[in-house]
């Protein structure tokens, strides 16, 4: 049964047929085939917490989004995965600053150019397509487009991106997308500085318990990103963030979790992961960093 909070509902399809025809074209479809999985899960930090990255390389807390009454969650749990690579590859010393993405870019993108209207008239969008429209046509800074707007996106999801701001993202592309498909795969990913998107049908509990995890319940038609993880301890797990802004989920934030965040428990990331529309982004082509001129 799914159960949404008031506002929302169902924006995945799960499709595998198109999925599967994405994967066939890409250099490195799956993350088992990727040299990051050739690191022994050993070799990797015990945990990596995104938020934290973010906070380090942007000096702000992690950016909570919400979607509205739009099923364009595919485009906002991509964003939300673009923005760990974003912050992960600026932490690391590359010249550029974080912008926010236009989420209505990616979900008209995905639906339109790279789905050909396949879906009809409906809300909704399916991972490997926006994770090709990434990589193939590039995403675009808010500043660009606007700030995120309901009526823009059911329009854009309507009619494909315009053609002048589609010509701009050709410079901001993702180098490579995989599919990644069980929890340690994401573990390596996320050590690697590789956000994930995942889309399934897990549902979950609107209410994190005193460890910060909501427990897995009912059925979401639904794609989030995957920011953070723990690999050991008495609860090894990943650390998913939604699109719903931050009040509909309560209850504790251990180590300044993001309010629209929860923990997920290692074999339900498992679950969700083995749906097989998940995806790893690496390689962004970034906004260089602006030039100051130092008033002293």
């Amino acid at each position: 049964m799914a159960e949404y909070p008031d506002g929302f509902g169902p924006g995945w399809e799960p499709r595998p047929e198109d999925v599967a025809a994405v994967q066939g074209e890409l250099p490195i479809p799956a993350f088992g085939q990727a040299p990051a999985d050739e690191i022994p899960i050993e070799d990797i930090p015990d945990e990596m917490l995104g938020w934290k990255v973010f906070e380090k390389a942007v000096g702000k807390p992690w950016p909570v989004i919400n979607q509205g009454s739009i099923g364009s969650c595919v485009a906002h749990g991509t964003v939300s995965a673009m923005y760990f690579t974003m912050a992960y590859e600026i932490a690391n010393g590359d010249r550029e600053e974080w912008k926010p993405l236009s989420r209505e870019v990616i979900y008209g993108g995905s639906r339109i150019e790279v789905g050909k209207g396949r879906l009809g008239r409906g809300d909704g969008s399916i991972g490997a397509w926006a994770a090709k429209w990434c990589k193939e046509y590039g995403v675009a800074p808010e500043d660009l487009v606007g700030a995120y707007d309901v009526s823009r996106c059911k329009n854009f999801g309507a009619h494909g991106v315009p053609d002048d701001i589609e010509a701009k993202c050709k410079d901001h592309k993702v180098a490579d997308v995989t599919m990644v498909t069980n929890f340690e795969q994401a573990c390596k990913a996320l050590a690697s500085g590789y956000g994930i998107s995942i889309c399934s049908g897990q549902g979950f509990s609107m209410t994190r318990d005193k460890d910060g995890f909501a427990s897995p319940r009912g059925h979401w038609a639904h794609c989030m990103a995957i920011i953070g993880y723990r690999k050991s301890g008495h609860r090894p797990g990943c650390v998913i963030v939604n699109s719903w802004g931050g009040s509909t989920t309560g209850g504790p934030q251990p180590d300044g979790l993001p309010p629209s965040a929860w923990w997920c428990e290692a074999d339900t990331i498992n679950r969700i992961l083995r749906e097989e529309d998940s995806w790893a982004f690496s390689g962004f082509a970034g906004f260089p960093a602006r030039k100051l001129n130092w008033i002293i």
